[in-house]
């Protein structure tokens, strides 16, 4: 009977230094999180943009569009978009990118466009979507 008196003893003591360690530590209020917003997209489309889509698939296939344009290396996935920026350019109008992979492709593949994008400086944009049926 000794032993469990002095255990209840030894909660006690726990439970008295646990309370005197919340009654003396102070909380803060919670501060606001300000949402951290894109540095290289506007977040309105400016006007005349030419945004070029490229959909990921899980095998490193790159599709333009809807599918009409179809790559699977990435230098010429690299030549054609210099050769959009190019023409958009001499155009007058800015050039944007956004990036679809599909939810089963590998992040490497969005991540090297995402560096092609970077290398040729145009602003892009990285969506993950599901196609139902696929």
């Amino acid at each position: 009977m000794g032993k469990s008196n002095l255990m209840i003893r030894l909660i006690d003591i726990v439970f008295i230094l646990l309370f005197g360690f919340i009654a003396v530590s102070e909380i803060n209020s919670a501060k606001s999180i300000v949402p951290p917003k894109s540095t290289e997209v506007t977040e309105d489309s400016p006007e005349g943009a030419h945004i070029v889509i490229v959909g990921i698939e899980k095998k490193g296939i790159f599709t333009i569009g809807r599918g009409d344009i179809v790559f699977t290396d990435l230098f010429k996935l690299q030549e054609y978009f210099t050769k959009v920026a190019y023409e958009s350019r001499s155009n007058g109008k800015k050039v944007g990118v956004r990036i679809r992979a599909s939810w089963d492709a590998p992040v490497e593949y969005s991540l090297a466009v995402a560096k092609i994008c970077k290398r040729l400086g145009l602003p892009k944009g990285i969506d993950v979507v599901r196609v139902i049926g696929k």
